[in-house]
């Protein structure tokens, strides 16, 4: 079973700032609301107590009603894999790290083209990703853009359950059709529905419109997947300054009162359901007005999103590892390892969107081999310093004497592996050794080590009569969704 490493070290709201940003979100949900476009959504809020405007498709949720729903959901959520020894438990400030999904475009890790991506590359990043050993949980990194839109999801989900054994997140994809075939699939691999209620295998990424507006759609997701008990994330993705406040605070308290209205609703519809709370803000650049994954305030963010999710004691998402370069280049490692490190040390539970680039359009398996070592650096920081009567080495030091060495010394036989991190595609090597094995850049490393996996990793496969099922319930979906109505 997965670990994982304890976050929670970074800090920039005191506990006065949190609460009273935890009173913002109320006010803001009980006076202003939420735009809900599902009148299933809307009847299930309307009978708990909410101020339904059926016209406007409005619900103004009293605070108490937050309040029982945030009791109510699970503070701790065990995700699982294909292979037993991959699950682990989201609690507390426990730190989980994978890739995202859903970026549209991709340099061709073997020829180098830049081109859009393909159900070959989320087969492709979910094989990486079941090799790298940092990578706890797998997703596709990509969407597939030669499958039919309308069953986007069910493709998806195939091309990862197919080259993993880790748990698996897939985002929703149109609605309640796809998501009801998603949840088909996923109880024929895990043995029935009870089994996958047992041990669920994928996790469900939903996201709600900024500012305040829940899609039909993604409603239809929310409560098809709740009334299973299936875990899922309800994560708002905001703009600061373009859909939501350009002040941090002010994002936070927008951000958490979306976040917040889907956990309420999935509560409603069956009391318990797991549910990974959270929200991420993008900048803006103002002078191009395009979107910013990386920048200081965006950490600044990240360190407080994580502080309002432990104040909640939920379980969150969280975001890292990506960058707004449009190339492997210095920029990309730099923005990339800095939003893990401030990510992580942060307690966010659930990190992904390891190889992002390009702000969230293009997809890098080499980055995501890089953020692999980085991340295997940032677990060895957070594991901390080992003090007990061996590792203070006084005997040994006294041993060793003035002016001696510790190499053939037992001790260090015993701990280096332990204490010392060896890394492999960041080259440690004086410059002559380095120039004599090539001179290679990390980047050409980790092209190297990234085929190499690709070619030679194999994955335990599905059943041959489960991957024909799965292939027949894609087409029986598609065929429905392509009737006439």
């Amino acid at each position: 079973m997965r670990k994982g490493v304890k976050g929670g070290q970074l800090k920039t709201l005191s506990k006065g700032e949190i609460y009273d940003i935890h009173l913002s979100i109320l006010r803001l949900l009980e006076e202003h609301g939420v735009r809900v476009e599902n009148e299933r959504a809307l009847k299930i809020l309307g009978e708990a107590g909410a101020k339904v405007n059926w016209k406007r498709k409005t619900a103004l949720i009293p605070s108490y009603l937050v309040k029982e729903a945030v009791k109510k959901a699970p503070k701790s959520i065990r995700l699982c894999g294909r292979n037993s020894d991959q699950d682990f438990v989201l609690e507390g400030k426990r730190v989980y790290f994978g890739s995202g999904t859903g970026t549209t475009h991709v340099y061709d890790v073997f020829t180098g083209e830049y081109r859009k991506s393909v159900k070959r590359d989320v087969e492709m990043a979910a094989k990486l990703s079941d090799a790298l050993p940092n990578i706890d949980h797998a997703w596709g990194l990509f969407s597939c853009s030669d499958v039919p839109s309308s069953i986007i999801g069910l493709h998806q989900l195939e091309a990862i359950l197919s080259n993993t054994v880790k748990h698996t997140c897939i985002y929703t994809w149109h609605g309640k059709p796809q998501v009801e075939s998603q949840i088909k699939i996923l109880e024929l691999v895990a043995g029935g529905e009870e089994e996958l209620r047992r041990r669920p295998l994928v996790t469900l990424y939903n996201e709600p419109h900024s500012p305040l507006t829940y899609g039909e759609n993604y409603l239809d997701s929310l409560i098809e997947w709740a009334k299973k008990g299936l875990p899922q994330i309800w994560y708002p993705g905001g703009m600061l300054g373009a859909t939501e406040p350009v002040t941090l605070a002010g994002a936070l308290v927008q951000g958490w009162a979306e976040s917040l209205g889907g956990l309420l609703i999935a509560q409603l519809v069956n009391p318990g359901t797991p549910f990974i709370v959270g929200m991420a803000s993008a900048g803006m650049d103002m002078r191009t007005a395009s979107v910013v994954y990386a920048s200081a305030e965006v950490y600044l963010l990240a360190i407080a999103i994580a502080q309002v999710a432990h104040f909640y004691g939920l379980p969150m998402f969280g975001l890292g590892g990506a960058t707004d370069s449009k190339t492997l280049d210095t920029q990309a490692v730099a923005e990339a390892s800095t939003y893990l490190a401030i990510s992580a040390l942060s307690g966010q539970n659930l990190i992904h969107d390891l190889g992002f680039m390009g702000s969230g359009l293009i997809g890098s398996l080499e980055l995501l081999t890089i953020c692999d070592e980085l991340v295997a650096q940032l677990k060895r920081v957070m594991r901390g310093v080992q003090v007990d009567q061996e590792t203070l080495a006084v005997e040994v030091i006294e041993k060793v004497g003035y002016g001696g060495n510790f190499l053939k010394e037992k001790h260090t036989r015993k701990f280096f592996r332990e204490e010392c991190l060896i890394t492999e595609l960041f080259d440690k090597n004086i410059y002559k050794k380095w120039k004599e094995k090539g001179g290679k850049t990390l980047e050409e490393r980790a092209k190297e080590k990234t085929v190499k996996i690709l070619r030679e990793h194999q994955v335990e496969p599905l059943e041959k009569e489960v991957k024909n099922e799965i292939r027949k319930i894609i087409k029986e979906t598609e065929r429905k969704l392509s009737k006439p109505k």
